[in-house]
């Protein structure tokens, strides 16, 4: 009575179909649990996280965005946040470049200070702007209310999104380089010219790891990336910056990390993008962060400190201008050719 009774549970059971899904799927094993006692019944069990997968497959391999005529749109418009964007761009700017180099040119050839007084004054100003974001983005992830946070059931106090986790690595890397460096009497020069150099190299080689993960699809086993949980395939990160920048700083909430997430595994195009957005930035960042570093300890102490703080700036500035070109030119391709592209998929599922 007990093995009939299973069969016809398991018969009824939907099964999970990947098929019809965008980008990558990981299936989900069912996992039941047989209880026989004098009157026979049968009890399924779900963790946690087997739980989130299922969630998550459902959402990516629905069927809404199958019948629309262009990518399935995201509810962030960035015209809206110009003037934030800009505030947030030019400190960020004065923190990372322009207000280190003012005070070290100002202090050192202006006044009579000694060395280890006004590198202590460039080390207590450095990380207000970015500790104060810092501090704004992890009260939205761990108030009470889950708006902020990753789908799928992001525990409260230790469930920060992948933002959090890889821009804090290289920024207190970077902290602790300025700290230590700036301790003795007279601070080495060229050492306190490093940070930005450092912070490059230990970012893009995070880029570089994940983007190893992401291309061979490897799984997710001991931990989540943003709202793609625990046994689903690798993302890159920078679909992970995208999303939780916009749904956090931004307060485009879990409606645009729902909207994002359908977009990224509907969309060919867009994931190819942001693939190779990972590598256009990871590998660069590692290269000229490695020459900035040789540079720095081959010329004077003056030149090199203008080179630690002012050429990283540059290099991103620049690097950001053609993100944004490439970004806009492969958005209105994907937009153009998405009925054309999709029509042919459509006719294989149905």
């Amino acid at each position: 009575m007990a093995n009939r009774t299973t069969e016809k549970t398991q018969e009824e059971r939907p099964s999970q179909k990947s098929s019809g899904c965008g980008g990558d799927v990981k299936p989900v094993e069912q996992r039941t649990s047989e209880t026989s006692t004098t009157t026979t019944t049968t009890t399924t069990t779900t963790p946690p996280d087997h739980l989130a997968l299922e969630q998550f497959n459902a959402l990516i391999c629905g069927d809404g965005w199958k019948s629309l005529d262009e990518p399935p749109p995201l509810p962030f418009d960035v015209r809206h946040h110009t003037l934030s964007v800009s505030i947030f761009t030019v400190l960020v700017l004065a923190e990372c470049c322009f207000l280190p180099i003012a005070l070290y040119y100002g202090l050192s050839k202006g006044t009579n200070m000694r060395s280890g007084i006004y590198f202590a004054i460039i080390t207590s100003l450095f990380g207000f702007v970015t500790g104060y974001e810092f501090a704004v983005r992890s009260w939205r992830l761990i108030r009470s209310s889950d708006q902020y946070r990753p789908l799928f059931g992001s525990p409260r106090f230790w469930g920060f999104d992948s933002t959090q986790y890889v821009l804090m690595t290289p920024f207190t890397v970077m902290m602790i380089i300025l700290i230590i460096f700036s301790i003795p009497h007279y601070p080495s020069v060229r050492a306190l010219a490093l940070p930005m150099p450092v912070g490059m190299i230990v970012t893009g080689v995070i880029l570089v790891v994940n983007g190893w993960a992401a291309h061979h699809h490897w799984t997710l086993r001991y931990f989540r990336l943003s709202s793609h949980v625990k046994n689903s395939v690798c993302p890159p990160l920078t679909f992970c910056l995208f999303e939780d920048i916009c749904a956090v700083d931004g307060k485009g909430g879990k409606d645009f990390r729902t909207a994002a997430l359908v977009r990224y595994h509907a969309s060919p195009r867009f994931r190819a993008l942001l693939m190779h957005l990972l590598w256009f930035w990871s590998i660069p960042a590692i290269v000229i962060g490695a020459v900035l570093i040789v540079a720095i300890y081959l010329t004077s102490d003056d030149i090199a400190y203008g080179i630690g703080w002012g050429a990283p700036t540059v290099w991103a500035v620049i690097w950001t201008c053609i993100t944004v070109g490439w970004a806009r030119r492969v958005l209105e391709v994907e937009r153009k050719t998405w009925s054309s592209e999709r029509l042919p998929l459509t006719q294989r599922l149905t």
